[in-house]
């Protein structure tokens, strides 16, 4: 969303990370720290139970490292591939948001929507030489015998 508003990749990426990292960052902690207490406990009864509490405390700590740091690392190496395989595939200079798929589709909304906006005469014409005049009222109507 922040490519479409017109943001560079690298300056949306950062934003991206940082508006979303409260939220990923205080639902792990509050998890982890909800497990604390049974990883901790001492009782008989609680010893069969840690080891999962346990697994799960360490599994989301590594799924949050990992959508907080790995994911933006991965989308800034995925963006320089696609620019240096669109550089060798044309020889121009691609610039990084040119290539991400935000940017595509509001280019193909832009072209879409000229196409829309030019006149429509109301019938298909699939290259015949019909050169019969059309009205411009679109209410209209002529019936020709």
């Amino acid at each position: 969303n922040n490519l479409r508003d017109g943001m560079e990749f690298d300056h949306a990426l950062y934003e991206a990370g940082r508006s979303r990292f409260r939220a990923i960052f205080l639902t792990s902690i509050t998890t982890i720290a909800g497990l604390a207490p049974l990883m901790l406990e001492t009782s008989r009864q609680a010893q069969f139970l840690i080891p999962m509490a346990i697994s799960i405390a360490y599994g989301i700590g590594f799924a949050t490292l990992l959508t907080l740091v790995m994911l933006p690392l991965f989308l800034s190496f995925s963006n320089k591939m696609k620019v240096s395989t669109k550089w060798l595939a044309t020889g121009n200079s691609i610039s990084k948001e040119e290539v991400e798929r935000a940017i595509k589709e509001q280019k193909e909304e832009i072209e879409l929507d000229g196409q829309l906006a030019q006149p429509y005469n109301g019938r298909e014409n699939y290259g015949t030489e019909d050169t019969e005049e059309v009205s411009e009222d679109p209410l209209e109507l002529e019936v020709k015998e």
